[in-house]
């Protein structure tokens, strides 16, 4: 399996890394993003490093902030625990949208 980190810096503004667990997993992340790729859900990687104590002696502001922008991505996936990225996209397309129409 693979995750996806999301960070936001300003010098290179966001971006997205797919991270392979280890190099022989690279010719199924090739197939996968091939033919269906899917993505865990950013609330259940935040929750399963918070478990392990990733975020020990890390200031609690810094802690929520990355919380925050987890949660505000975590929509997309609709509690799943994973999702195909192509509804990723769809759906983020609508919420760009949704937000755009609003304002």
């Amino acid at each position: 399996m693979m995750h996806l980190v999301y960070k936001k810096s300003s010098y290179m503004g966001s971006h997205i890394h797919i991270e392979p667990n280890h190099i022989s997993d690279i010719p199924a992340l090739r197939d996968m993003v091939t033919n269906n790729l899917n993505i865990l859900n950013p609330c259940k990687v935040y929750a399963e490093k918070l478990k392990a104590g990733a975020f020990d002696g890390v200031p609690e502001e810094k802690v929520e902030a990355e919380k925050k922008v987890v949660n505000a991505i975590g929509k997309l996936w609709d509690n799943q625990p994973s999702m195909n990225v192509l509804m990723l996209l769809s759906r983020a397309l609508q919420e760009i949208a949704d937000l755009k129409l609003e304002g």
